[in-house]
């Protein structure tokens, strides 16, 4: 009875995709079906945090561009590129299709913000964005009111591994890849992301402790 249920679970998953959980060549279908499980509890567990980082980030670099360069800065650009690269200005472009597409007739700067990928705000936090953005009087301070030290040099530069990081492992999550045998780590990554968005907002870390339970999905005995 076991083997048939773990036979229907593999060809409903898929050999190939069970592959990946299968660290050495005498680890078996059952071992790999069991971190399958984990790997599914480690992903749900981490979905708050990234939920609540990406809506806190994308929120606070708007934010920053209207109080510093341009109110509704997103609507203008939609018809005039004055902030936005060629890369980011197609992204934008393909947002307002998008909503179109979903029966819009008139869309606002909210909607365009939800729309937006989360890989293109993180864009805006790359070098190529510094002198426009970055560099601007107050502008990193409002993007990451809670930074320890903003005296220091290159913070943009500090941080940007960390938003690299969680472009990555949010992407793995949402394509139900396989997360908890990442290269860095799965606990660094979660500790590396808990401190961006503390970061952003140390009110946010209270926030998503009520309903953050990483640390004891990763207290089970794994697999």
């Amino acid at each position: 009875m076991q083997n048939t249920l773990e036979n229907n679970l593999v060809n409903l998953f898929s050999s190939n995709r069970l592959s990946s959980y299968k660290y050495d060549i005498n680890d078996t279908d059952s071992i790999a079906l069991e971190r399958y499980l984990f790997n599914i509890e480690v992903s749900k567990s981490l979905y708050p945090l990234l939920s609540i980082l990406e809506i806190s980030l994308r929120n606070r670099i708007n934010q920053a561009i209207e109080n510093t360069i341009q109110k509704d800065w997103l609507m203008i650009e939609l018809n005039s590129q004055n902030i936005l690269q060629t890369g980011e200005f197609n992204k934008l472009q393909d947002a307002k299709q998008k909503l179109l597409k979903k029966g819009y007739k008139k869309f606002t700067k909210d909607d365009l913000i939800a729309e937006l990928s989360l890989g293109f705000w993180i864009y805006l936090c790359g070098r190529k964005y510094k002198n426009t953005l970055w560099h601007k009087a107050g502008f990193f301070k409002t993007v990451f009111a809670d930074y320890p030290n903003f005296s220091e040099f290159d913070k943009l530069g500090k941080i940007s591994p960390t938003l690299q990081l969680m472009l990555k492992l949010r992407n793995r999550i949402f394509h139900h890849e396989i997360v908890i045998n990442y290269p860095y780590g799965i606990i660094n990554c979660y500790n590396d992301l808990r401190k961006l968005l503390g970061y952003i907002s140390k009110d946010s870390l209270l926030y998503l402790d009520r309903i953050c339970d990483f640390n004891s999905v990763m207290a089970k005995k794994k697999p």
